[in-house]
């Protein structure tokens, strides 16, 4: 992938500050992009880990992007870094691990603003000030491919993808690009670590089966994660929109019978 194209183009990613979206931001400062990252984390937060970067190519927001009015911010950080806002990374998201009848209408207006809605205003207020030929990628998850049992963290996926689908179509006569890609078993403090209402313990179980469950048997370095948002930010899919990448490791694909094969000792174990 040319360097030169990468060249004074602007992409706002949200969620950008630890997990993959850092990565996403690291990816981008390295090819020469600018890049605005909007985060609840600051700069200054002990989990801060974008790597890479001067201040002239990176602008850090600090809002609530659930928020209309952090997005005139949000705009502004980019066109004071110079170039053609080019992408938007709709990155950021929190989970919950509740049943729908233990969840309560906070915790899921909660979940699918962050998650949903947050995606929804990027694209309103950055979409008419983008630079045609650019390129919107929601993040997505293996949770909005299939049935799974937090209701809330489903349909914002699930929603996240419709959007995209949505947007594709209106606006496509400006050459404007939109796609999800769906990640899997993922190595963040998200999955691995003592969050959305899950203790170490249940953590850990939730890791090992997602695990069992993906036929390449690990998590996504963040890193693998970024690559796929780089492939459709970038001009190798410029004919790709309204599309929904899997990057899981197979677990959509192959992830059941893996899950049984392994268990009858008909499929080999990594």
């Amino acid at each position: 992938m040319s360097s030169s194209f990468w060249q004074d183009r602007v992409f706002v990613v949200t969620g950008g500050a630890r997990g993959q979206g850092a990565a996403e931001v690291s990816r981008l400062l390295a090819v020469g992009a600018k890049v605005v990252v909007a985060d609840v984390l600051g700069s200054d937060h002990p989990h801060w880990s974008v790597r890479g970067g001067t201040t002239d190519r990176l602008s850090v927001v600090t809002a609530d992007i659930s928020r209309e009015e952090s997005w005139a911010e949000i705009l502004a950080a980019a066109g004071t870094l110079g170039g053609s806002l080019s992408g938007l990374v709709n990155n950021a998201g929190i989970t919950l691990r509740k049943a729908v009848t233990e969840t309560t209408h906070d915790e899921w207006l909660a979940v699918l603003n962050v998650n949903l809605n947050a995606a929804f205003l990027g694209i309103r207020h950055l979409a008419p000030h983008m630079a045609d030929g650019g390129s919107i990628v929601n993040v997505s998850s293996t949770a909005g491919l299939t049935g799974y049992y937090s209701a809330a963290y489903t349909a914002s996926k699930w929603g996240l993808r419709g959007l995209a689908k949505a947007a594709a179509i209106e606006l496509a006569a400006r050459g404007i690009r939109v796609n999800t890609i769906c990640p899997g078993l993922v190595d963040t403090p998200m999955i691995n670590q003592p969050n959305g209402g899950y203790d170490a313990q249940r953590a850990t179980a939730f890791y090992e089966g997602n695990r069992m469950m993906t036929p390449l048997a690990r998590g996504a370095d963040p890193d693998e994660i970024a690559g796929a948002v780089m492939f459709l930010l970038g001009p190798d899919s410029r004919f790709i929109t309204g599309a929904d990448l899997a990057v899981d490791g197979g677990m959509i694909g192959a992830g059941i019978y893996t899950r049984i094969g392994r268990d009858v000792g008909t499929v080999q174990s990594p």
